[in-house]
């Protein structure tokens, strides 16, 4: 847990407008009162800063919020659970996938959702 702190705290790359340079800082960690029942909170492992964290740095993407944490592309271990979801997915690795298939078509019956034709992105991108 290379950015983790002590004091419940970790670090975290920050956007805070367009054309505004991204800022590593120090942020409170999710705890379970902060939960929705239908979310988990995971402790993140590795993530990965891809082109779409480029596009918010130079303003070409701006969702209107700020700040936020970028960084949506990560994987980690399930820690907490929202009071919809079973706590024996506590412990179990995940990855963020932000896109949601139709649950129709055979690759979504199969269990192969990252293949349908009909993937709807879920944005992520605020924390």
């Amino acid at each position: 847990h290379l950015f983790a702190h002590q004091n419940n705290t970790m670090e975290a790359v920050r956007y805070h407008g367009p054309n505004e340079a991204l800022t590593f800082e120090t942020v409170p960690i999710p705890t379970e009162a902060d939960l929705s029942p239908d979310e988990v909170i995971v402790r993140v492992e590795a993530s990965a800063l891809c082109h779409t964290e480029l596009h918010f740095a130079d303003g070409t993407l701006n969702l209107g919020v700020k700040p936020i944490t970028l960084g949506h592309e990560a994987v980690g271990v399930i820690t907490a659970v929202g009071s919809d979801i079973s706590p024996s997915r506590i412990g179990q690795r995940v990855i963020n996938y932000y896109y949601v298939g139709c649950a129709n078509c055979r690759w979504c019956n199969r269990g192969d959702e990252q293949l349908c034709p009909n993937l709807k992105a879920e944005h992520g991108f605020i924390s």
